[in-house]
C-alpha cells in the first residue's frame, strides 16, 4: 500500500508543527524571563564571567530601587539645604538691621529673627523621603542597596542643619552691639558649614547618579542578551495560539480535496 501526502497537506502540517514549536519556546520565555536562544554575537562575559553569573531581573530592579531611593532622598536634602542657606542669609540681614535699629524696634526684629529660626527647623524637618531625613542629624550613615548583591550598599551621611545643629538655637537680636557682632560671626560660621556639608552630600549624590546609569546600562545589555518583556511575550503567545489553530484548520482544509477524490473510488 502506498501512502502519499499532497503538497498542500504537507505545508499545512509543517506550519502546524512550526507554530507548536514557537508556542513552546514562548511559554519557556514567559516562565523563565529569558529567551532559550540569546541574541547571536552578544558576549555577557564583558560584565559577567558566564551564564551562571548572569543576574536576575529582580536583582537589577532591587539595586535600581535602592539607588532611586537614595537619589530622591539626596535631592530632597540638597533642595532643603539650599533653602536653609537662603534663610541664613535672611537671618544675617535681620541681625544687620538690628545693629542700627532703635531699642524700640528691636522687639519686632527679634520676632522676625525667631520666625526665621523656626523656618530653618521646619525646612530641615520637611526634607524627608520614605521616612528618612538627611537634614536633622542621625546616629550614622544611611545605607541603600546599590549592587546586585543585597550586601552591596551605598551610603549617605546625615547632616544636622537644624537651628540647634547650626549652633543658633536660643540666639536673638535683643542683645547689645557686641552680642550682635558675635552673632554675625556665628551665622557666618553656620553658613560656611552648611555649604561645606552640602558639597559633600552633592558629591555623594553624583556618585549615586553615576551608579544608576551603570545599572541602567546593565539592564539594557541583559535585555539584548535575552531578558524579555513579558507583556510582549504574552501577546506573542496569544498570536501563536491563533496561528496554531489556523494551521490545524489549514491541514483539515488541505486534506478535504484528496478525501473527496478518494471517496469516488470507494465501493458503495
Amino acid at each position: 500500500m502506498v501512502t502519499s501526502v499532497n503538497a498542500s497537506s504537507l505545508a499545512a502540517l509543517l506550519a502546524q508543527e512550526n507554530a507548536q514549536a514557537n508556542r513552546s519556546q514562548t511559554q519557556t520565555t514567559q516562565a523563565t524571563g529569558e529567551a532559550p536562544d540569546a541574541v547571536p554575537g552578544f558576549d555577557p562575559a564583558v560584565i559577567y564571567a558566564g551564564a551562571a553569573d548572569a543576574p536576575s531581573l529582580s536583582a537589577i530592579l532591587s539595586a535600581q530601587d535602592g539607588l532611586n531611593t537614595a537619589a530622591s532622598l539626596s535631592d530632597m536634602a540638597l533642595s532643603g539645604g539650599q533653602a536653609i542657606s537662603d534663610l541664613l542669609a535672611q537671618l544675617k540681614g535681620t541681625v544687620g538691621s538690628a545693629q542700627g535699629a532703635a531699642p524700640s524696634d528691636r522687639a519686632a526684629l527679634d520676632a522676625q529673627y525667631q520666625q526665621i529660626l523656626a523656618a530653618i527647623d521646619q525646612t530641615a524637618g520637611s526634607a524627608s523621603f520614605q521616612g528618612a531625613n538627611l537634614l536633622t542629624g542621625g546616629p550614622g550613615d544611611l545605607q541603600f542597596q546599590s549592587g546586585l548583591d543585597p550586601a552591596d550598599t551605598t551610603s549617605l551621611t546625615p547632616l544636622d542643619l537644624t537651628s540647634a545643629g547650626l549652633g543658633l538655637s536660643g540666639t536673638g537680636v535683643d542683645g547689645g552691639s557686641d552680642d550682635l557682632a558675635a552673632l554675625l560671626d556665628q551665622i557666618d560660621a553656620a553658613a560656611s558649614s552648611t555649604q561645606a556639608q552640602l558639597a559633600t552630600l552633592g558629591a555623594q549624590s553624583n556618585q549615586i547618579q553615576t551608579h544608576l546609569g551603570v545599572v541602567g546600562q546593565l539592564q539594557t545589555s541583559l535585555a539584548g542578551a535575552g531578558v524579555q518583556d513579558l507583556d510582549a511575550e504574552t501577546a506573542k503567545l496569544q498570536a501563536l495560539q491563533v496561528q496554531q489553530g489556523l494551521a490545524a484548520s489549514g491541514s483539515g482544509i488541505a486534506n478535504a480535496g484528496p478525501q473527496a477524490l478518494l471517496a469516488l473510488f470507494r465501493p458503495d
